[in-house]
């Protein structure tokens, strides 16, 4: 069960850091992914494949979490689940990222893209963590 935990997370964190990549090419996110380098200056002047690293690992790690707090919701509907989920997350980001004052603020510079790309994230993890504690394909 740990190593498809490992795996799901790992497809997760690959897609979103892909995905936030193209945001940022694209300027759909008015922040920039890895700006908490900024505010450490220990990796100020490291390069931007260490950066992307740390994010990557970092997203990681929140992955195999959210993975393992999707079990607790196996009896509501996935669908219900994950978008809460995901919208509560991507809400919380924004808002922490943005530093803005208010909610109304928060809302106003929101990016969709990234609340969908949170959300089909979560539901993926949602749905494989469901999916594997339920069923187990493997050990049958």
């Amino acid at each position: 069960m740990k190593s498809i935990a490992i795996s799901t997370s790992f497809a997760a964190t690959l897609f979103l850091i892909i995905m936030l990549k193209v945001l940022d090419f694209f300027h759909f996110i008015k922040w920039n992914p890895i700006g908490f380098s900024n505010t450490f200056h220990i990796f100020n002047k490291s390069n931007v494949f260490v950066k992307w690293g740390i994010l990557f690992i970092i997203v990681w790690a929140i992955c195999t979490v959210l993975y393992y707090i999707s079990m607790l919701f196996m009896k509501i509907p996935v669908s219900i689940t994950s978008i809460a989920v995901g919208l509560l997350i991507a809400f919380a980001l924004e808002w922490i990222i943005l530093d803005a004052d208010t909610m109304e603020k928060t809302i106003k510079k929101m990016s969709i893209p990234f609340i969908c790309i949170i959300i089909i994230s979560t539901r993926f993890l949602m749905e494989s963590s469901i999916f594997n504690a339920q069923d187990k394909p493997l050990s049958k």
